[in-house]
């Protein structure tokens, strides 16, 4: 389940945030206090940011975002982070972040997904490389971005979609908030107006 951030998940999300093996691969590595978490959840364009809790069984499990929209070129940077250790290994983060992605390309009408990784961390890298994120080229070492066009992210995961579907369903549970800005009610009109989503199940 995609369950729409709230007031209600800032200080979860802020202690989850705030674990070192989350600060370790974040630009950002200070420790966030409550006020520093609610005044970023205030200054959210909601025109321009998605946020969202993975939850399985109802267990809320980590974040994932669509960021820094613009909506004129629809290009958008996609990340994610798991908040509970036990969850690190687990398939959960992985259905979440597949089927962000088919919700950007296909919903929204992306032409671009951006993800910004830091040199020499590995794991994220080669993941992201499986879902079909290519180096943008000439950037310096430190934290640099990677892209990703619909048909590349295709290609890249028919294999890995095929088998998930059939191995954990076709079933998403998405709780859209009810605050009904044009980027929310863009997104709801697409996902009713097609049947080629991926829908894993986190239930």
């Amino acid at each position: 389940m995609l369950d729409s951030l709230t007031a209600d998940h800032l200080e979860m999300v802020r202690l989850w945030r705030n674990q070192e093996f989350v600060r370790s691969n974040m630009e950002f590595k200070e420790l966030i206090t409550r006020d520093e978490q609610e005044a970023w959840f205030q200054s959210l364009d909601l025109e321009e940011n998605l946020y969202w809790i993975i939850r399985t069984h109802d267990y809320p499990v980590g974040l994932i975002h669509i960021k820094n929209i613009d909506l004129d070129e629809m290009v958008g940077e996609a990340g994610v982070f798991v908040g509970e250790p036990s969850y690190l290994e687990m398939p959960q983060p992985m259905l979440a972040i597949l089927f962000m992605m088919e919700l950007a390309f296909n919903a929204l009408s992306f032409t671009k997904l951006k993800a910004k990784i830091k040199s020499g961390n590995t794991r994220a890298i080669n993941f992201n490389e499986k879902l079909g994120y290519q180096l943008v080229p000439d950037q310096p070492q430190g934290f640099q971005y990677y892209d990703v066009s619909k048909d590349e992210f295709e290609t890249a995961t028919s294999k890995l979609r095929s088998q998930s579907k059939h191995m954990y369903g076709d079933k998403t549970l998405i709780a859209q908030s009810t605050v009904r800005t044009k980027l929310a009610t863009r997104l709801v009109a697409g996902i009713q107006d097609s049947e080629d989503y991926f829908n894993p199940s986190f239930l």
